[in-house]
C-alpha cells in the first residue's frame, strides 16, 4: 500500500469508525500510524477502549490516535481564541477571528463557514510534515465530510476575496497607523496569504496519489444510494476512491428471519457490484457482539488488512 493518507467515510451508523480503527490497528503493527477522528461524535475512544483526546495518544505498537475538537482549537462559536500550533502563530492572526479583526469593526460578527471542517483542515496541516508513515482519517457522516473535502476550494476563493479587500484598505490602514505613531504592525495580509498557501497544499494532497478514500456502507438500499452520490462527488473533486467496504453482512443461517435478511442483502450486494464495478469490494460479516475494544477489533483486521 503506497498511500500515506487513508480516509474512511460513509453514511452515519454504517460502522466506518470500526473499519477505520481496525485498519489503523493493522497498519500500526508495521508502520508508525496516526488515526484522526474528525467526527464530532468521537466514538474512536469507544472502539479502542482507550481515552483519546486532542493530543496524540499512544494506543498499541506503533499506533497513535487523536480526536479533533473545534472548540478545543478555539475555532467557531464567535470566539477569538488562539489556534496555536494547529494554525497560525498567535498574535499574527492565530485564528480566523483575530486574522480578520482589523478588517471588520466587530470580529465576533464574522462566522467562518464549516468551523468543524476548518478545524480538521488545520489539524491536517499539522501532521503533513510529521514522521507518521500512515495517517488515517475517521471522518464524520457524509455531509460533514463532503464539506471537509471541498472546503479548500471554497476557502481559497473566500480568502482570495478578503485579500483583495485587505489590499484596497492598505492605504487607509497606513494612514491610521501614521496617526497613532507606534501602532502595532499589521500582519493580517501575511496571515491571509499563509492560510491560502496551506489550503492549496491540502487540496494538492487530497487529490494526489498519496491519498485514497475508502467508502463504508451496509447492504441496504438507502446506504447504497447515498454512497453512490458520495462517490460521485468525490470523483468530481478528483479524489481517488479505492476500496469499498460492505459491512454487517448477515451470515447464511437456518433461522427463517436470518435467511430472509441474507437473501435481501445478497440482492443488494449484486446491485452494489453493478453500481461500483471497477472498485475493490470487501465484505465484513455481522458479528454477534459489539466491536468495542482492541481484541474485538482484531477480528475486523482479518477483513480490512
Amino acid at each position: 500500500m503506497d498511500q500515506r493518507y487513508l480516509f474512511f467515510g460513509g453514511k452515519g451508523g454504517v460502522g466506518k469508525t470500526t473499519c477505520a480503527a481496525a485498519k489503523a490497528l493493522c497498519l500500526g503493527k508495521e508502520y508508525k500510524t496516526l488515526i484522526i477522528s474528525t467526527d464530532p461524535a468521537h466514538s474512536l475512544s469507544d472502539s479502542f477502549g482507550v481515552k483519546i483526546g486532542s493530543e496524540e495518544t499512544h494506543i498499541i505498537d506503533k499506533l497513535y490516535a487523536v480526536e479533533i475538537s473545534a472548540k478545543k482549537l478555539g475555532v467557531g462559536e464567535g470566539k477569538t481564541g488562539e489556534v496555536g500550533e494547529s494554525g497560525l502563530e498567535p498574535g499574527a492572526g492565530g485564528d480566523m477571528m483575530s486574522m480578520f479583526g482589523d478588517i471588520l469593526s466587530d470580529p465576533r460578527s464574522m462566522e467562518m463557514p464549516g468551523m468543524d471542517e476548518y478545524a480538521a483542515l488545520l489539524e491536517f496541516t499539522k501532521y503533513i510534515e510529521s514522521d507518521y508513515e500512515k495517517i488515517i482519517f475517521d471522518t464524520a457522516p457524509t455531509g460533514h465530510t463532503l464539506r471537509l473535502l471541498t472546503l479548500p476550494d471554497m476557502l481559497d476563493s473566500w480568502i482570495g476575496k478578503l485579500i483583495k479587500i485587505r489590499l484596497q484598505m492598505e492605504q487607509f490602514m497606513g494612514m491610521i497607523r501614521g496617526l497613532f505613531g507606534n501602532a502595532e504592525e499589521d500582519k493580517s495580509l501575511e496571515a491571509l496569504e499563509d492560510m491560502k498557501k496551506r489550503l492549496r497544499l491540502v487540496k494538492s494532497i487530497l487529490t494526489g496519489p498519496e491519498t485514497s478514500f475508502t467508502m463504508v456502507m451496509i447492504p441496504e438500499q438507502m446506504s447504497v444510494f447515498e454512497s453512490e452520490r458520495y462517490i460521485k462527488t468525490l470523483l468530481e473533486n478528483d479524489i481517488t476512491v479505492g476500496n469499498i467496504i460492505v459491512n454487517r453482512m448477515t451470515p447464511e443461517s437456518d433461522c427463517e428471519f436470518c435467511a430472509a435478511r441474507w437473501r435481501y442483502q445478497l440482492e443488494n450486494l449484486d446491485e452494489i457490484r453493478k453500481r461500483f464495478a471497477g472498485h475493490d469490494i470487501t465484505l465484513i460479516p455481522l458479528f454477534k457482539e459489539e466491536i468495542i475494544d482492541i481484541d474485538k477489533l482484531e477480528k475486523v483486521c482479518e477483513f480490512v488488512c
